[in-house]
Protein backbone atom coordinates (compact mmCIF):
# COMPACT_ATOMS: atom_id res chain seq x y z
CA UNK A 1 0.00 0.00 0.00
CA UNK A 2 2.82 2.08 0.61
CA UNK A 3 4.32 1.97 -2.33
CA UNK A 4 1.33 2.36 -4.45
CA UNK A 5 1.09 5.74 -2.85
CA UNK A 6 4.81 6.54 -3.19
CA UNK A 7 3.87 6.07 -6.89
CA UNK A 8 0.65 7.59 -7.40
CA UNK A 9 0.82 10.57 -5.15
CA UNK A 10 3.87 11.25 -5.13
CA UNK A 11 4.15 11.89 -9.08
CA UNK A 12 1.32 14.12 -9.10
CA UNK A 13 2.74 16.39 -5.98
CA UNK A 14 5.88 16.70 -8.16
CA UNK A 15 3.78 17.58 -10.97
CA UNK A 16 1.86 20.55 -9.10
CA UNK A 17 5.22 21.41 -7.26
CA UNK A 18 6.89 22.18 -10.76
CA UNK A 19 3.74 24.07 -12.02
CA UNK A 20 4.37 26.18 -8.78
CA UNK A 21 7.46 26.94 -8.94
CA UNK A 22 7.09 27.45 -12.83
CA UNK A 23 4.06 29.95 -12.46
CA UNK A 24 5.94 32.04 -10.00
CA UNK A 25 9.13 31.73 -11.80
CA UNK A 26 9.17 30.88 -14.55
CA UNK A 27 9.20 28.13 -17.01
CA UNK A 28 12.86 28.88 -18.01
CA UNK A 29 14.33 29.03 -14.33
CA UNK A 30 12.30 26.25 -13.57
CA UNK A 31 13.48 24.11 -16.34
CA UNK A 32 17.43 24.98 -15.91
CA UNK A 33 16.96 24.12 -11.84
CA UNK A 34 15.43 20.84 -12.84
CA UNK A 35 18.27 19.85 -15.37
CA UNK A 36 20.90 21.72 -12.91
CA UNK A 37 19.66 19.41 -10.54
CA UNK A 38 20.18 16.57 -12.63
CA UNK A 39 23.36 16.98 -13.88
CA UNK A 40 24.84 17.70 -9.86
CA UNK A 41 22.78 14.65 -9.13
CA UNK A 42 24.93 12.61 -11.48
CA UNK A 43 28.29 14.16 -10.35
CA UNK A 44 27.26 13.46 -6.97
CA UNK A 45 26.25 10.17 -7.27
CA UNK A 46 29.37 8.93 -9.36
CA UNK A 47 31.47 10.62 -6.78
CA UNK A 48 29.70 9.23 -3.34
CA UNK A 49 29.60 5.92 -5.52
CA UNK A 50 33.48 5.82 -5.67
CA UNK A 51 33.73 6.86 -1.91
CA UNK A 52 31.10 3.61 -1.01
CA UNK A 53 33.23 1.52 -3.35
CA UNK A 54 36.30 2.29 -2.05
CA UNK A 55 35.56 2.06 1.85
CA UNK A 56 33.66 -1.58 0.50
CA UNK A 57 36.89 -2.83 -0.72
CA UNK A 58 39.26 -1.39 1.99
CA UNK A 59 37.03 -2.89 4.78
CA UNK A 60 36.98 -6.23 2.86
CA UNK A 61 40.48 -6.16 3.09
CA UNK A 62 40.56 -5.81 6.88
CA UNK A 63 37.91 -8.72 7.13
CA UNK A 64 35.18 -6.45 7.48
CA UNK A 65 31.38 -8.02 6.42
CA UNK A 66 30.26 -5.82 3.42
CA UNK A 67 26.67 -5.63 4.61
CA UNK A 68 26.55 -1.78 5.73
CA UNK A 69 28.69 -0.78 2.78
CA UNK A 70 26.38 -2.21 -0.08
CA UNK A 71 23.16 -0.68 1.61
CA UNK A 72 25.11 2.40 1.84
CA UNK A 73 25.97 2.00 -1.89
CA UNK A 74 22.31 1.20 -2.74
CA UNK A 75 21.16 4.07 -1.04
CA UNK A 76 23.89 6.37 -2.95
CA UNK A 77 22.16 4.63 -6.45
CA UNK A 78 18.89 5.71 -5.31
CA UNK A 79 19.48 9.12 -4.58
CA UNK A 80 21.42 9.81 -7.45
CA UNK A 81 18.65 8.43 -9.49
CA UNK A 82 16.27 10.74 -7.77
CA UNK A 83 17.69 13.88 -8.40
CA UNK A 84 18.35 12.71 -12.16
CA UNK A 85 14.48 12.44 -11.62
CA UNK A 86 12.92 15.76 -12.70
CA UNK A 87 11.11 17.10 -9.36
CA UNK A 88 12.16 19.26 -5.83
CA UNK A 89 10.91 16.56 -3.74
CA UNK A 90 12.75 13.84 -5.18
CA UNK A 91 15.76 15.97 -5.41
CA UNK A 92 15.29 16.73 -1.85
CA UNK A 93 15.22 13.07 -0.73
CA UNK A 94 18.34 12.55 -3.31
CA UNK A 95 20.75 15.08 -1.48
CA UNK A 96 19.42 13.21 1.69
CA UNK A 97 20.76 9.64 0.39
CA UNK A 98 23.78 11.40 -1.18
CA UNK A 99 24.59 12.76 1.99
CA UNK A 100 27.15 10.73 4.03
CA UNK A 101 25.90 10.70 6.94
CA UNK A 102 22.33 10.36 6.72
CA UNK A 103 23.72 7.07 4.09
CA UNK A 104 25.75 5.61 7.45
CA UNK A 105 22.47 6.06 9.79
CA UNK A 106 20.25 4.29 7.08
CA UNK A 107 22.25 1.81 6.15
CA UNK A 108 22.33 -0.53 9.52
CA UNK A 109 18.97 0.04 9.91
CA UNK A 110 17.73 -1.24 6.72
CA UNK A 111 20.08 -4.26 6.68
CA UNK A 112 18.69 -5.01 10.19
CA UNK A 113 15.09 -4.73 8.78
CA UNK A 114 16.39 -6.58 5.95
CA UNK A 115 17.59 -9.47 7.65
CA UNK A 116 14.76 -9.62 10.33
CA UNK A 117 12.49 -9.84 7.30
CA UNK A 118 14.03 -12.43 5.30
CA UNK A 119 14.50 -14.23 8.90
CA UNK A 120 11.02 -14.13 9.57
CA UNK A 121 10.30 -16.10 6.26
CA UNK A 122 12.63 -18.61 7.00
CA UNK A 123 15.70 -17.94 5.53
CA UNK A 124 19.23 -18.88 7.27
CA UNK A 125 22.07 -17.09 7.13
CA UNK A 126 25.65 -19.81 7.67
CA UNK A 127 28.93 -18.84 7.57
CA UNK A 128 32.40 -20.61 7.96
CA UNK A 129 32.47 -18.94 11.38
CA UNK A 130 36.23 -18.80 10.72
CA UNK A 131 38.08 -15.19 10.55
CA UNK A 132 38.64 -13.41 7.31
CA UNK A 133 40.52 -13.77 4.25
CA UNK A 134 43.07 -11.85 5.74
CA UNK A 135 44.40 -14.36 8.08
CA UNK A 136 43.61 -17.52 6.12
CA UNK A 137 46.11 -16.03 3.79
CA UNK A 138 48.48 -15.43 6.52
CA UNK A 139 47.80 -18.93 7.93
CA UNK A 140 48.34 -20.55 5.20
CA UNK A 141 51.85 -18.41 4.09
CA UNK A 142 52.77 -19.77 7.68
CA UNK A 143 52.53 -23.29 6.80
CA UNK A 144 54.43 -23.36 3.98
CA UNK A 145 57.66 -23.19 6.22
CA UNK A 146 56.22 -25.58 9.45
CA UNK A 147 58.09 -28.40 8.38
CA UNK A 148 61.26 -29.81 9.90
CA UNK A 149 64.43 -29.08 8.59
CA UNK A 150 66.70 -31.66 6.66
CA UNK A 151 70.53 -30.91 7.29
Amino acid sequence: MLLFLLFTIGPMVETWLIIEVGSRFGAIETTLTLVLAGLVGAWLGKRAGSTVLRELFDGLKRGEPPADKIVEGVLALIGAVLLVTPGYLSDLAGLALLWQPSRRWLAPRIKDRLWRGLKDRGFQFVGNGGPGPAHRARESAEKQFDHPVVE
